[in-house]
């Protein structure tokens, strides 16, 4: 077999094996391992350095922004419950602003 029968050989074998990569992330790859390596990467080696250059994505979720303190919120719900129109306004626009972190 002459390098004309393995070239296409070597790319099918190459697309294969790094298909799954996108095209940023293998040539950060690439860039990773010349600067490691004075030798022509295997595929093996190019998927262990895009795996290194892929962007860190956080396995749990962010957590929610710290609760607001709202000086006097017991006078408030208070006077909401008794029938005070303003505190059940202010206790409403709460419950929404809450609602918007818990989605």
């Amino acid at each position: 077999m002459d390098g004309k029968d393995e070239f296409p050989l070597l790319v099918e074998t190459w697309a294969d094996l790094c298909g799954d990569i996108s095209d940023e992330n293998f040539t950060a790859a690439c860039r990773l391992h010349l600067a490691r390596s004075k030798f022509f990467p295997c595929p093996a080696e190019i998927i262990t350095a895009a795996e290194e250059c892929r962007p860190v994505c956080p396995a749990i979720p962010l957590p929610a922004p710290p609760e607001r303190k709202t000086e006097g919120i017991g006078y408030i719900y208070r006077d909401a419950f008794r029938g005070d129109v303003d505190a059940r306004s202010f206790v409403e626009q709460l419950r929404r602003e809450s609602e918007r972190y818990t989605q």
